[in-house]
């Protein structure tokens, strides 16, 4: 039977991110996942997860020779912050053109010039090569138009 364990090649585990207990989470090239129990000292002790569940329990041990690819590709927890506040204020801007009927209570600032400039500015903190594929500068100026222009 072939099961984690008994095969032979190795596993090479790429940091996904830290539950909510602070354990380091892997996933596997297989989809698996697997965490670190010793909270990502510089000896890694790894565990399968129940049901390969992000927050799910450590249950069994690694027994196989495994890799930690670099962390190159990971956008740091600041980095990480900063792209889900650029979200939400891209969603702050849907809300407000659709349902929230151009109130601009439904804004954090509650203040249209405010979270247009807020969102630049978060946009424009990020290097070139990490600028968000899913908001564009041009998208941003379309928000401003948008929410900006009194009709």
């Amino acid at each position: 039977m072939n099961t984690p364990e008994n095969i032979k090649d190795i596993l090479n585990l790429k940091p996904i991110g830290t539950d909510s207990w602070s354990r380091p989470v892997y996933e596997d090239q297989n989809g698996h996942l697997w965490k670190d129990i010793t909270l990502g000292s510089n000896k890694p002790k790894l565990c399968s997860v129940l049901n390969d569940a992000f927050d799910g329990e450590p249950d069994i041990p690694i027994r196989r020779p495994f890799t930690i690819l670099s962390k190159k590709e990971q956008v740091d927890e600041d980095k990480r912050f900063q792209y889900q506040m650029l979200d939400r204020y891209r969603c702050d801007c849907d809300y407000y053109l659709g349902y929230g009927n151009r109130n601009c209570d439904v804004l954090p600032s509650k203040d249209e010039r405010k979270h247009i400039e807020t969102m630049k500015r978060i946009w424009l903190s990020f290097p070139e090569t990490e600028k968000p594929e899913w908001l564009t500068w041009e998208r941003i100026l379309e928000y401003e138009k948008a929410i900006c222009t009194k009709e």
